[in-house]
């Protein structure tokens, strides 16, 4: 039986307030990740980075925070920052049912955090895509380095430029996961999203086909993602005059460089703060 609601086109918003809203499924659908083994990257990185260990970080946009969860669990201070309520109630539980403290806060990523002082910044799994303008990008690298002490790190991760303008462009990704008592079908992207080349912002259509206690449940939603190239990038830690970039990876390893042509598969930068310009 086809999905309820399949070919109807759905509203675009800035956010996938739909996902968002169900965090739970969210998890699950991208728990997936090996997020022991990314945290030891973000820490060794760091750790070279910086001349010593991290002991405190932020996760920006951080959705069910686990990578802020399982910093805490190495002894890190940390913190987090979502504009979603239900995010940061379902990660505040997460930390909870794991024993460890996280200071996990309601906010948005182009606004001042209560924070000062914080080794490391994250703003991973695409994140970034809802800065849609060179302006909101600006913003959220200023109220960044306020957090950050004066040689903090901030490790973005995003597409890989090669979906940007490979020979994928504008195909569906699909995975099915299970876990905590679920089945979970995600289709990223459909054929009738629209992309808009001057402003580099495109629609990502989102499906979660949930199979929960024998129900099935379809949500759908459609946002706005903006492509950011490497060259962006550059352009923006140079305007902003608070970051340097000082390493670029093809995935959250170290071993992987960007240009790699068979295993480099996301964009991931650590940019390190810089004084503010006089």
């Amino acid at each position: 039986m086809p999905d309820r609601g399949a070919g109807r086109r759905v509203a675009t918003s800035p956010q996938h307030e739909r996902i968002f809203s169900v965090p739970r499924y969210y998890d699950v659908a991208f728990g997936y990740r090996d997020f022991v083994a990314e945290c030891d990257f973000l820490c060794e990185t760091a750790a070279r980075r910086l001349g010593r260990a991290p002991t405190s970080a932020v996760e920006l946009a951080a959705g069910p925070a686990n990578h802020a969860v399982e910093l805490a669990r190495r002894g890190i201070a940390a913190h987090a920052l979502d504009r979603e309520p239900e995010m940061v109630r379902y990660g505040c539980d997460k930390a909870a049912a794991a024993g460890v403290a996280l200071d996990y806060r309601l906010g948005d990523i182009t606004g001042l955090a209560p924070w000062s002082g914080i080794d490391v910044a994250l703003l991973l799994l695409g994140s970034a895509g809802s800065l849609l303008t060179l302006d909101d990008g600006l913003a959220c690298l200023t109220a960044t380095a306020a957090s950050l002490a004066p040689d903090g790190l901030l490790f973005l991760e995003l597409p890989h430029p090669r979906s940007l303008f490979g020979d994928d462009e504008g195909t569906e990704a699909g995975w099915e996961v299970t876990g905590d008592g679920l089945r979970v079908r995600v289709r990223w992207g459909a054929e009738d999203d629209r992309f808009d080349p001057v402003g580099q912002v495109g629609e990502v259509t989102t499906t979660l086909t949930v199979w929960d206690q024998g129900r099935k449940k379809v949500i759908r939603d459609r946002a706005l993602q903006r492509r950011w190239t490497a060259q962006d990038l550059i352009a923006l830690a140079r305007l902003s005059g608070r970051f340097e970039i000082v390493a670029w990876y093809g995935a959250l390893d170290a071993a992987i460089p960007i240009d790699d042509a068979e295993q480099a598969w996301r964009m991931v930068l650590a940019m390190q703060r810089t004084a503010p310009p006089r």
